[in-house]
């Protein structure tokens, strides 16, 4: 019975876990987040199931001229509920590197970035909340805030395909004034996850994460 338990709860963290910017120690995250006006990139290693670093990379594009970010960046999981059949977190992050811009003037120069990630889940319920903030001395103040709800048809376990649809809404004033929505369905299998989506305005999404 025991034994049952520890499986069961097993199965669960897995389902939840796939997709959070820290896992289990020493695993491995990469994962590239794709749009028409913006690129997330990150390669991460996981040293506890609270703080995980790696590199970061960032591409922001409006009218052709993209701004380049790269960075040192360090995850951490300040917090984490679980209950009964639900889980919550809130992770923080933080960056240095370096900033390259041909939307505001061509300049190289170095770059910050900070941020929150707050997620709320269940089996079939899913929502998510983001902000993040990037600056660099001769680079405009870039903010992203970003927000998603969504919900699975039917549980899966770990060695099932899961397939969830969600709505995400973004706000990101450096590439347009205006909120983006964008309906997409996320998949993943064991230990891939991919989104495929297109924004109400026609901008196309792709995203994948695989951990080892």
């Amino acid at each position: 019975m025991f034994g049952r338990l520890i499986g069961l709860f097993l199965l669960l963290f897995s389902a939840l876990a796939v997709a959070h910017p820290v896992i289990y120690k020493d695993g491995i995250v990469a994962s590239s987040y794709n749009m028409e006006s913006y690129s997330d990139n990150q390669l991460m290693y996981s040293w506890s199931n609270r703080w995980a670093s790696g590199i970061n990379y960032w591409r922001f594009t409006k009218d052709d001229a993209n701004t380049e970010m790269a960075f040192a960046k360090t995850n951490y999981l300040l917090h984490r509920y679980n209950g009964e059949s639900s889980q919550a977190n809130i992770y923080l992050h933080g960056g240095l590197g370096v900033a390259d811009s041909e939307i505001e003037r061509k300049a190289t120069n170095e770059a910050y970035m900070g941020g929150v990630d707050a997620d709320w889940e269940t089996r079939t319920l899913y929502s998510s909340l983001k902000f993040y903030y990037f600056n660099s001395p001769k680079v405009t103040d870039i903010t992203m805030t970003q927000a998603r709800v969504g919900i699975s048809p039917y549980e899966a376990g770990f060695d099932q395909l899961q397939t969830w649809f969600m709505l995400q809404a973004m706000y990101m004033p450096v590439t347009s004034k205006e909120v983006s929505i964008t309906p997409l369905a996320r998949f993943f299998y064991k230990n891939v996850l991919w989104e495929v989506g297109a924004s109400t305005r026609g901008e196309w999404l792709l995203n994948f994460m695989i951990h080892i």
